[in-house]
């Protein structure tokens, strides 16, 4: 059965069918929670937009991700750690704030850029795409969950990468929680391949809808 957790007056619940279960925090969830709104509801995370924050360097971070249980808390951690590497090699990823969030039960989120979402209409140059995915993947990392929505724009109107939750360095196995339709599957061996062997072409699906872009090699 599908289940979703939801933002209702700063309090967090539980919507399995139609059973509604409240959320217990942390106090540090709870105060992190007073304190800001919701942005998006994940599959592995809520996004949340702190309200406003003190001037200092943490608030070029103003947008949250918070975990909902124990198996998101570990993803988090291993997404962190990604974009934590990548953003030192100047990829084209979302930046994080190198301060994890920790509570008594450890790491339960982390603070990012905040960024603006591409609308249906807006124009997209497929090779800057490209390279994008070309240049993590360069990097040593399988994207695994790309479609538009995981694509932004950061200040300077340059494409960002967001959510690697589902990502994994090349050939690493990969845990039943972070299998994605997105990647092809040796399930022999459960190790990523890559998604395309040349950046000639690559499918990427904008709603429901899959696009197919028909680019020449890019160097």
């Amino acid at each position: 059965m599908y289940a979703v957790n939801i933002d209702f007056r700063r309090q967090e619940y539980r919507v399995p069918g139609a059973t509604v279960t409240f959320i217990s925090h942390s106090p540090e969830v709870d105060e992190l929670w007073a304190k800001s709104e919701v942005l998006c509801y994940g599959a592995d995370s809520h996004i949340r937009l702190l309200d406003k924050g003190p001037p200092s360097e943490e608030e070029q971070f103003p947008v949250y991700k918070v975990a909902a249980n124990d198996c998101q808390r570990r993803c988090i951690v291993d997404e962190f750690e990604i974009l934590r590497g990548l953003g030192s090699n100047a990829a084209p990823t979302v930046r994080v704030y190198l301060e994890l969030l920790v509570d008594g039960k450890g790491v339960f989120g982390f603070r990012m850029e905040r960024l603006l979402a591409i609308g249906q209409d807006t124009a997209i140059n497929n090779r800057e795409l490209l390279r994008c995915l070309k240049q993590i993947y360069e990097e040593g990392i399988v994207y695994n969950d790309f479609y538009l929505m995981n694509v932004m724009m950061n200040g300077k109107g340059q494409l960002v990468v967001i959510d690697f939750v589902r990502s994994r360095p090349v050939g690493s196995k990969i845990p039943i929680e972070k299998r994605s339709l997105w990647c092809s599957l040796d399930s022999a061996t459960a190790t990523f391949r890559p998604l395309f062997s040349s950046f000639s072409s690559f499918s990427y699906r904008p709603g429901k809808q899959r696009t197919q872009f028909e680019l020449p090699n890019i160097s």
